[in-house]
């Protein structure tokens, strides 16, 4: 069971940032560099984990605002790379939920994954994106966010 839960919640991730880019590319058009990985993404279009990832996106817009130039600007002090990704992006999570967990902190969580991933694209290191899949899966199954979710129905 709790690899599915990691499994799905991998596809939320993949999908909450397919549909985070495309919202991007569409406002800010070149601004926003080309992501292969990202644009490779195939959607299972009806999946529950595909709904959920859009949904998040839809409704993670007033969250997003609120801490997209902190997580550039963390990025941007940390320069995270292969090697230290992994700490970072635990370090930074675990901190996001220091005092519990709320539908607001979880797409932040998925908010900073994404920053991550194109961060790191930007910087010339391509296919990190499955990677940064896999660390938002693993610690939202490690520090029990993925039960959370679930229990929320």
């Amino acid at each position: 069971a709790e690899d599915q839960v990691a499994e799905e919640t991998e596809e939320v991730f993949r999908s909450y940032a397919f549909y985070r880019y495309q919202q991007e590319r569409e406002e800010r058009g070149e601004e926003v560099p080309m992501d292969a990985e990202i644009e490779e993404i195939q959607q299972e279009v009806g999946s529950t984990g595909s709904l959920v990832g859009r949904r998040l996106a839809i409704i993670g817009d007033d969250i997003n605002e609120r801490y997209d130039a902190e997580f550039r600007y963390m990025l941007k002090s940390l320069q995270p790379t292969k090697d230290n990704a992994y700490e970072y992006f635990t370090r930074i999570a675990s901190s996001l939920f220091e005092s519990g967990i709320n539908w607001g902190r979880v797409i932040a969580l998925l908010g900073f994954g994404y920053h991550m991933a194109i961060h790191v694209c930007q910087h010339g290191m391509p296919g990190f994106f499955r990677r940064i899949a896999h660390y938002v899966a693993e610690f939202m199954l490690r520090n029990r966010i993925a039960q959370w979710i679930a229990q929320q129905g």
